[in-house]
Protein backbone atom coordinates (compact mmCIF):
# COMPACT_ATOMS: atom_id res chain seq x y z
CA UNK A 1 0.00 0.00 0.00
CA UNK A 2 2.72 2.50 0.94
CA UNK A 3 4.56 1.55 -2.24
CA UNK A 4 1.47 2.55 -4.23
CA UNK A 5 1.34 5.87 -2.37
CA UNK A 6 4.98 6.65 -3.01
CA UNK A 7 4.54 5.88 -6.71
CA UNK A 8 1.68 8.38 -6.83
CA UNK A 9 3.71 10.94 -4.88
CA UNK A 10 6.68 10.35 -7.15
CA UNK A 11 4.61 11.00 -10.26
CA UNK A 12 3.25 14.20 -8.69
CA UNK A 13 6.72 15.46 -7.76
CA UNK A 14 8.15 14.58 -11.16
CA UNK A 15 5.31 16.28 -12.99
CA UNK A 16 5.74 19.32 -10.74
CA UNK A 17 9.39 19.64 -11.78
CA UNK A 18 8.56 19.19 -15.47
CA UNK A 19 5.68 21.67 -15.18
CA UNK A 20 7.98 24.21 -13.52
CA UNK A 21 10.49 23.80 -16.35
CA UNK A 22 7.78 24.30 -18.95
CA UNK A 23 6.53 27.45 -17.16
CA UNK A 24 10.06 28.91 -17.09
CA UNK A 25 10.49 28.08 -20.78
CA UNK A 26 7.21 29.80 -21.69
CA UNK A 27 8.03 32.87 -19.55
CA UNK A 28 11.41 33.25 -21.24
CA UNK A 29 9.80 33.09 -24.68
CA UNK A 30 7.23 35.68 -23.55
CA UNK A 31 10.08 38.04 -22.76
CA UNK A 32 10.04 37.79 -18.98
CA UNK A 33 13.41 38.17 -17.29
CA UNK A 34 14.39 35.69 -14.59
CA UNK A 35 17.11 37.17 -12.39
CA UNK A 36 19.20 34.02 -11.96
CA UNK A 37 19.21 33.30 -15.71
CA UNK A 38 19.99 36.94 -16.48
CA UNK A 39 22.97 36.84 -14.12
CA UNK A 40 24.32 33.78 -15.93
CA UNK A 41 23.94 35.53 -19.27
CA UNK A 42 25.67 38.67 -18.03
CA UNK A 43 28.51 36.61 -16.57
CA UNK A 44 29.03 34.76 -19.82
CA UNK A 45 28.79 37.70 -22.19
CA UNK A 46 29.88 40.82 -20.27
CA UNK A 47 33.46 40.65 -21.56
CA UNK A 48 32.44 40.01 -25.15
CA UNK A 49 29.25 42.06 -25.31
CA UNK A 50 30.13 43.87 -28.53
CA UNK A 51 31.02 40.67 -30.32
CA UNK A 52 27.90 38.97 -28.98
CA UNK A 53 25.67 41.79 -30.26
CA UNK A 54 27.25 41.57 -33.71
CA UNK A 55 26.84 37.80 -33.66
CA UNK A 56 23.16 38.15 -32.69
CA UNK A 57 22.53 40.56 -35.57
CA UNK A 58 24.18 38.21 -38.04
CA UNK A 59 22.21 35.27 -36.63
CA UNK A 60 18.97 37.24 -37.00
CA UNK A 61 19.69 37.95 -40.63
CA UNK A 62 20.52 34.36 -41.48
CA UNK A 63 18.34 32.53 -38.97
CA UNK A 64 17.12 29.10 -40.01
CA UNK A 65 13.62 27.80 -39.18
CA UNK A 66 13.50 26.78 -35.49
CA UNK A 67 12.12 23.30 -36.25
CA UNK A 68 15.20 21.51 -34.94
CA UNK A 69 15.25 23.53 -31.71
CA UNK A 70 11.53 22.97 -31.15
CA UNK A 71 11.83 19.24 -31.86
CA UNK A 72 14.78 18.92 -29.46
CA UNK A 73 12.91 20.75 -26.68
CA UNK A 74 9.76 18.67 -27.10
CA UNK A 75 11.83 15.46 -27.18
CA UNK A 76 13.51 16.36 -23.88
CA UNK A 77 10.16 17.01 -22.22
CA UNK A 78 8.70 13.77 -23.62
CA UNK A 79 11.65 11.81 -22.21
CA UNK A 80 11.20 13.44 -18.79
CA UNK A 81 7.48 12.65 -18.80
CA UNK A 82 8.15 9.04 -19.81
CA UNK A 83 10.71 8.57 -17.03
CA UNK A 84 8.27 10.04 -14.51
CA UNK A 85 5.09 8.21 -15.53
CA UNK A 86 6.80 4.85 -16.12
CA UNK A 87 8.56 5.02 -12.72
CA UNK A 88 11.98 4.71 -14.30
CA UNK A 89 12.98 7.73 -12.24
CA UNK A 90 11.07 8.38 -9.02
CA UNK A 91 11.23 9.47 -5.39
CA UNK A 92 10.98 6.60 -2.91
CA UNK A 93 9.55 7.05 0.58
CA UNK A 94 11.60 5.79 3.54
CA UNK A 95 9.28 4.05 6.04
CA UNK A 96 11.75 3.18 8.83
CA UNK A 97 14.97 4.36 10.50
CA UNK A 98 16.96 1.27 9.51
CA UNK A 99 19.19 3.39 7.23
CA UNK A 100 19.86 6.16 9.78
CA UNK A 101 21.76 8.52 9.45
CA UNK A 102 21.70 8.22 5.64
CA UNK A 103 17.89 8.20 5.67
CA UNK A 104 15.28 8.82 8.35
CA UNK A 105 11.66 7.71 8.40
CA UNK A 106 9.71 10.11 6.22
CA UNK A 107 12.59 11.07 3.93
CA UNK A 108 12.31 10.66 0.16
CA UNK A 109 15.26 9.75 -2.04
CA UNK A 110 15.67 9.76 -5.81
CA UNK A 111 15.76 6.25 -7.31
CA UNK A 112 16.09 4.99 -10.87
CA UNK A 113 15.12 1.77 -12.61
CA UNK A 114 16.78 2.62 -15.93
CA UNK A 115 19.99 0.70 -15.34
CA UNK A 116 20.30 -1.45 -12.22
CA UNK A 117 23.71 -2.92 -11.46
CA UNK A 118 24.05 -3.29 -7.67
CA UNK A 119 27.56 -3.07 -6.25
CA UNK A 120 28.79 -2.93 -2.64
CA UNK A 121 28.00 0.48 -1.20
CA UNK A 122 24.98 1.12 -3.46
CA UNK A 123 21.52 1.68 -1.99
CA UNK A 124 18.76 -0.38 -3.59
CA UNK A 125 15.01 -0.82 -3.19
CA UNK A 126 14.03 -4.47 -3.23
CA UNK A 127 11.33 -6.98 -2.30
CA UNK A 128 12.20 -9.12 0.71
CA UNK A 129 10.36 -12.41 1.35
CA UNK A 130 9.79 -11.70 5.07
CA UNK A 131 8.53 -8.11 4.62
CA UNK A 132 5.37 -7.04 2.85
CA UNK A 133 6.72 -3.65 1.73
CA UNK A 134 9.73 -2.80 -0.45
CA UNK A 135 12.90 -2.25 1.58
CA UNK A 136 15.66 0.28 0.90
CA UNK A 137 19.02 -0.96 2.22
CA UNK A 138 22.67 -0.79 1.28
CA UNK A 139 24.41 -3.53 -0.71
CA UNK A 140 27.05 -5.20 1.47
CA UNK A 141 28.38 -7.73 -1.01
CA UNK A 142 27.41 -9.55 -4.20
CA UNK A 143 28.12 -13.26 -4.59
CA UNK A 144 26.97 -14.63 -7.95
CA UNK A 145 23.25 -13.99 -8.23
CA UNK A 146 22.86 -13.38 -4.49
CA UNK A 147 22.93 -9.88 -3.05
CA UNK A 148 23.61 -9.39 0.67
CA UNK A 149 22.10 -6.21 2.07
CA UNK A 150 21.81 -4.38 5.36
CA UNK A 151 20.69 -1.16 6.98
CA UNK A 152 23.24 1.40 8.12
CA UNK A 153 21.57 1.33 11.55
CA UNK A 154 19.92 -2.11 11.68
CA UNK A 155 22.89 -4.13 10.43
CA UNK A 156 23.00 -7.01 7.92
CA UNK A 157 19.76 -8.57 6.71
CA UNK A 158 19.34 -12.26 7.52
CA UNK A 159 18.07 -13.28 4.09
CA UNK A 160 19.96 -12.49 0.85
CA UNK A 161 18.04 -11.43 -2.24
CA UNK A 162 18.50 -12.03 -5.96
CA UNK A 163 18.75 -9.52 -8.80
CA UNK A 164 15.14 -10.15 -9.80
CA UNK A 165 14.04 -8.86 -6.38
CA UNK A 166 15.62 -5.44 -7.00
CA UNK A 167 13.10 -2.75 -7.93
CA UNK A 168 15.33 0.31 -8.24
CA UNK A 169 18.67 1.80 -7.28
CA UNK A 170 19.34 5.12 -5.54
CA UNK A 171 20.80 7.89 -7.68
CA UNK A 172 24.16 8.73 -6.12
CA UNK A 173 26.19 11.93 -6.56
CA UNK A 174 29.62 11.90 -5.00
CA UNK A 175 28.74 8.67 -3.21
CA UNK A 176 25.67 10.22 -1.55
CA UNK A 177 21.99 9.78 -2.44
CA UNK A 178 19.71 12.68 -3.38
CA UNK A 179 17.39 13.11 -0.39
CA UNK A 180 14.36 15.33 0.34
CA UNK A 181 14.04 15.31 4.14
CA UNK A 182 10.71 14.80 5.88
CA UNK A 183 8.28 15.13 2.95
CA UNK A 184 7.44 11.43 2.79
CA UNK A 185 6.03 11.31 6.34
CA UNK A 186 2.77 12.80 5.09
CA UNK A 187 2.23 9.76 2.88
CA UNK A 188 3.02 6.95 5.34
CA UNK A 189 0.04 5.07 6.78
CA UNK A 190 0.40 2.98 9.90
CA UNK A 191 -1.36 -0.29 10.67
CA UNK A 192 -3.86 1.35 13.05
CA UNK A 193 -5.05 3.75 10.36
CA UNK A 194 -5.48 0.90 7.91
CA UNK A 195 -7.57 -1.16 10.36
CA UNK A 196 -9.87 1.73 11.27
CA UNK A 197 -11.11 2.53 7.76
CA UNK A 198 -11.38 -0.66 5.72
CA UNK A 199 -8.47 -2.32 3.93
CA UNK A 200 -7.00 0.89 2.49
CA UNK A 201 -7.53 3.67 4.98
CA UNK A 202 -9.33 6.97 4.63
CA UNK A 203 -6.06 8.89 4.39
CA UNK A 204 -4.86 6.76 1.51
CA UNK A 205 -8.00 7.40 -0.52
CA UNK A 206 -7.80 11.13 0.23
CA UNK A 207 -4.15 11.39 -0.84
CA UNK A 208 -4.85 9.24 -3.89
CA UNK A 209 -7.62 11.54 -5.12
CA UNK A 210 -5.64 14.66 -4.27
CA UNK A 211 -2.50 13.53 -6.08
CA UNK A 212 -4.39 12.35 -9.16
CA UNK A 213 -6.17 15.71 -9.39
CA UNK A 214 -2.83 17.48 -8.97
CA UNK A 215 -1.30 15.33 -11.73
CA UNK A 216 -4.10 16.33 -14.09
CA UNK A 217 -3.45 20.03 -13.43
CA UNK A 218 0.31 19.53 -13.86
CA UNK A 219 -0.20 17.79 -17.22
CA UNK A 220 -2.49 20.63 -18.35
CA UNK A 221 0.15 23.22 -17.36
CA UNK A 222 2.85 21.33 -19.27
CA UNK A 223 0.73 21.06 -22.44
CA UNK A 224 -0.30 24.74 -22.31
CA UNK A 225 3.23 26.04 -21.68
CA UNK A 226 4.79 23.87 -24.38
CA UNK A 227 2.08 24.98 -26.81
CA UNK A 228 2.88 28.62 -25.99
CA UNK A 229 6.59 27.92 -26.53
CA UNK A 230 6.03 26.27 -29.93
CA UNK A 231 3.66 29.04 -31.05
CA UNK A 232 6.07 31.82 -30.05
CA UNK A 233 9.03 30.10 -31.72
CA UNK A 234 7.20 29.66 -35.01
CA UNK A 235 5.44 33.04 -34.85
CA UNK A 236 8.71 34.81 -34.04
CA UNK A 237 10.44 33.22 -37.01
CA UNK A 238 7.52 34.05 -39.27
CA UNK A 239 7.51 37.68 -38.05
CA UNK A 240 11.26 38.14 -38.62
CA UNK A 241 10.92 36.59 -42.05
CA UNK A 242 8.19 39.09 -42.99
CA UNK A 243 10.34 41.99 -41.76
CA UNK A 244 13.24 40.90 -43.95
CA UNK A 245 10.99 41.07 -47.00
Amino acid sequence: MEFEIEMLVSEALGLTLVAAMSVVLALIKLGCRISSIERIRLFNFSRKRKGFVNFSIQSLRHENPPYGRVATTLTIFCILLYLTLSHKLFFAVVVSDSMYPTFQRGDMYLAQAIQINPKPGDIIMFRRPDVGLPVSHRVLRVVGNKIYTGGDASGPDLIPITRKDVIAQAVMIGGKPIVIPGIGKYFILNAKQLRNIGPYGEEYLFYQKLIRAFKSYAMAIIVICLSIYVYLELEGYSYRKRIKK
